[in-house]
């Protein structure tokens, strides 16, 4: 008789135990909707405040856009052999109906990205559980203002390839599946696609899909399927690359990657989306960064788990292609890199706060401490915050220059790279300016050389415009001061790339 009341009073307690534990998971998948819900209307409040700021080649990708919604359509990152333009394409189709605004390209640039924070929760699912796809998730949404930014003022293919890379591992590892065919199609498709995005976005699908293929060994047939798919996904790089060998040739300064790169992306470039910076901070981020991946190998190994094997892999693979890609040393002005490099880490933190007693309590609590310190570092950069769009592009006042030139029926010009297409952007078009260096459009330039005369637009005091004031091998010029702004006019036509103008 004890026995059994023993028993019964077990069988209560372990159910008990388990309605809390089932409680508590829903609980933490509420805080999850809730806190995505919440970072997306956070990043749709900054778009109509100057922490939305724009430089050239987020204006670049903004003209893309608005062209695209024109009908002129592209398929690459103006000036570059790599780097699709999915965003481009889906924005522009969105501005033909509703305008062509870059508030636009923002809100499409967050949906890729809450698309690559889904994937990331269903791998994390996959591999350790809901608790830790719920964490990991937020705190890949929270890390941080300047990653949030990217997500709203895109470089132009970060958040396609972040959801096509992980998704094309998450379609490669999902076990069982009724039509293995419909999965090598749709994972070859999705790799192809991440790989005509960029090659970080191919790095992050790569260990997936070997994964897939060596499961699939002796369905020759499926592997053909996926084959065909990833061509047709990479046929807009496949054409490039047919008529430009060296279409993913790394750019360089003169310098080589190495050691010192690898190092600097972990002590320099990962410490600067939390505003740290220092030598001691920069070795403490790098040996946290080693010691969360050595984590993930371990559990990999041990585990003998694809799903964390594949997100590590993936992402070593993309921090080398960032590396060679890049062609020099990275800094804490490369930011933008670390949407690659921040999933396994995320996923890694998760795995440790629920390690805890209290899990789903440590877990929750995570969420809302990233967010919260997302949102302080935020006010920490923009203390008094408001709302208004007059200072969101970064160099000087471009709409005052903007209209200065048009005044003057100065409807094409050269300027400075960061000027120029900010420039362009700003006025909708009705200025146009060519890049002095890194000429991405070939038809501003064109517009630029007609007429009898040329003018030039540089920063003021900064060196292209000391070097002309003394230049002996310019043109006879006349130089006007405004907003900032140095503007040359040159009498006559020449060929203004021929000079050795410097970036600034």
């Amino acid at each position: 008789m004890s026995d059994r009341l023993a028993e019964s009073t077990e069988t209560d307690t372990t159910g008990n135990a388990s309605s809390v534990a089932e409680r508590g998971l829903r609980i933490a998948g509420i805080a999850f909707w809730v806190l995505l819900a919440a970072g997306l209307l956070l990043r749709l409040l900054l778009v109509f405040t100057p922490a939305f700021y724009v430089d050239s080649d987020n204006a670049i990708v903004s003209l893309m856009a608005k062209d695209i919604s024109d009908g002129d359509l592209t398929f690459f990152f103006w000036g570059q052999t790599y780097g699709g333009t999915l965003l481009q394409l889906v924005a522009g189709g969105v501005m033909a109906i509703v305008g062509a605004h870059i508030e636009v390209l923002s809100v499409v640039a967050m949906l890729f990205f809450v698309g690559g924070v889904l994937v990331l929760r269903f791998i994390a699912t996959k591999a350790f559980g809901p608790l830790v796809g719920n964490v990991a998730a937020i705190l890949y949404w929270f890390s941080g203002f300047y990653t949030l930014r990217i997500s709203i003022s895109e470089p132009g293919f970060y958040g396609p390839s972040l959801v096509l890379g992980l998704g094309a591992t998450a379609l490669a590892l999902r076990q069982p599946v009724r039509r293995p065919l419909l999965q090598w199609a749709l994972v070859g498709l999705a790799a192809g696609l991440a790989f005509w995005q960029s090659p970080m976005g191919a790095a992050l699908a790569i260990p997936g899909v070997l994964i897939l293929l060596v499961r699939s060994r002796r369905h020759w047939y499926r592997i053909l399927v996926g084959i065909a798919a990833a061509i047709v996904g990479a046929l807009p790089w496949l054409v490039m690359f047919a008529n430009s060998l060296n279409a993913l040739a790394p750019k360089s300064d003169g310098t080589h990657p190495g050691l010192r790169s690898f190092a600097t992306l972990f002590t320099s470039t990962m410490p600067s989306i939390f505003s740290a910076q220092g030598t001691v901070v920069g070795y403490l981020t790098a040996a946290l960064c080693l010691a969360l991946f050595a984590l993930l190998a371990v559990l990999a190994v041990l585990g003998r788990n694809a799903w964390v094997a594949a997100l590590l892999a993936g992402t070593v693979l993309a921090v080398v292609v960032v590396v060679i890609g890049a062609g020099t040393t990275l800094g804490p002005s490369d930011y933008r890199y670390t949407v690659f490099v921040l999933p396994s880490l995320a996923v890694a933190v998760a795995w440790l706060v629920t390690r805890i007693r209290y899990r789903i309590v440590a877990g929750i609590t995570a969420m809302v401490l990233a967010a919260t310190l997302t949102v302080v570092q935020v006010e920490s950069l923009f203390p008094n915050l408001s709302f208004g769009t007059q200072s969101r592009y970064i160099i000087g006042d471009i709409r005052s220059l903007g209209q200065y030139l048009e005044d003057r029926n100065l409807g094409a010009v050269y300027a400075d790279y960061w000027v120029a297409y900010s420039l362009t952007a700003a006025t909708e078009e009705r200025v146009t300016a060519a890049g002095l260096t890194n000429d991405r459009y070939p038809p501003y330039q064109q517009r630029a050389l007609q007429g009898d005369e040329i003018t030039v637009v540089v920063l003021e005091n900064n060196e292209n415009d000391t070097r002309m004031q003394v230049a002996t091998d310019l043109p006879p010029f006349t130089r006007a001061v405004h907003a900032g702004y140095a503007i040359y006019t040159f009498p006559i036509t020449f060929d203004v790339m021929h000079y050795p103008w410097s970036l600034f």
